[in-house]
């Protein structure tokens, strides 16, 4: 049974099949959104073989090219149905089921951003009892997913209620514009406001400092010029209305560092809002000892060397396990771990809906 699940963002299309491989393409939503037919048709020709079925997932109805979610649902749903005709679709909810798609048409509140949902139902089997935290960090976002025995028990249901629980936190690897990290840097010793403008990404910050490497093919930056170290100089010294000529690299440095602080600060924050909701969820459940059991983690996504540092400074003894989702299947699918579980569910789905079908009444005992 071959099963792709899609991970469709407002900046990027993720693709998995149940085998884990994986696909990662950029896609700008906002400025081609009638491209997007197009786009998952050749990733469809150019990576994987005709599916049995597809699974989607979807962030992107928020883009503002479309004036509702509504809208931007029943968008995605009819040009993913056009790129693989004649092939099932299902639509993940945040009921935790699959929908078909004129069904998931009429739920637009259960379809809308439903990615981290499929996300923590498929990685949540890795820890059926007890409480834990699922933080998967992409390039524009961190989700931090409460558990309890292996199922999502967060406060919010939607974007906004996530976001006022501290369980989606809109801060990424790649993406983010570091004036919205922090208003000052560190600079020549004093705290130096910010430049409200896109005019370097985090993306940019952790290439100064060593964490990302240099792709001087991407072009997807604040100023579009290549991902490279220079350009990035470039870029963050802008962030304090200079250029490059007129900063070391050493201050310039000092500036990423100092957005990079800021980002964790902004995480660590969000992190313990969370884990206060679940330990009152466990406090809330009569059939838990008194004794509070110790978390475990869940780590996942192209950010997770961040998720890492992040654990530490919560302090790394207050949890139990900690989990990659890298290792929890043999191929890395981490960078694309939403498309991946949607898949997986879903090839679990087809198989289970198969063995129903299957009449084993003459079979031997």
């Amino acid at each position: 049974m071959n099963v792709i699940g899609l991970d469709i963002g407002g900046a990027n299309i993720k693709a998995a099949d149940a085998d884990g491989n994986t696909v990662s393409r950029p896609f700008a939503m906002w400025t081609r959104k009638d491209d997007l037919t197009g786009e998952l048709t050749q990733l469809g020709q150019q990576q994987f073989a005709k599916p049995d079925m597809v699974a989607l997932t979807m962030t992107a109805e928020l883009a503002d090219c479309f004036v509702t979610k509504a809208e931007g649902v029943a968008f995605i749903i009819a040009a993913t149905q056009a790129a693989f005709p004649d092939v099932p679709l299902r639509v993940w909810l945040t009921s935790g089921e699959f929908a078909e798609p004129d069904d998931a048409v009429q739920l637009p509140e259960l379809v809308a951003a439903a990615n981290w949902h499929v996300l923590a139902t498929w990685a949540g089997q890795a820890i059926p009892d007890g409480p834990a935290l699922l933080i998967d960090m992409g390039s524009t976002t961190t989700d931090i997913i409460p558990l309890l025995d292996g199922l999502p028990v967060g406060q919010g249901a939607n974007d906004c209620e996530r976001l006022l629980a501290g369980e989606l936190v809109y801060t990424g690897i790649r993406r983010t514009p570091i004036c919205s990290v922090a208003n000052e840097l560190r600079f020549r010793g004093r705290s130096c406001p910010v430049a409200a403008e896109v005019f370097a990404t985090t993306g940019d910050a952790f290439l100064i400092i060593g964490q990302l490497e240099e792709d001087a093919t991407d072009t997807d930056t604040a100023d579009g010029r290549p991902f490279t170290r220079k350009h990035s100089l470039s870029r963050m010294a802008h962030t304090i209305c200079c250029d490059a000529t007129e900063l070391t690299e050493a201050e310039i440095t000092e500036l990423a560092q100092s957005a990079v602080e800021a980002q964790s600060r902004q995480l660590v924050k969000a992190s313990e809002q969370v884990l206060q909701h679940l330990s009152q969820q466990m406090v809330a459940d009569s059939q838990r000892c008194l004794d509070i059991e110790k978390p475990a983690v869940l780590i996942s996504g192209s950010g997770a060397f961040v998720v890492e540092r992040l654990l530490q400074q919560l302090g790394r003894e207050r949890f139990s396990d900690l989990l990659d989702v890298n290792a929890m299947f043999h191929r890395k699918v981490s960078s694309a771990a939403c498309a991946f579980a949607a898949a997986r569910l879903a090839h679990t789905l087809c198989r289970d809906d198969l063995l129903e079908e299957v009449d084993f009444s003459g079979a031997a005992p």
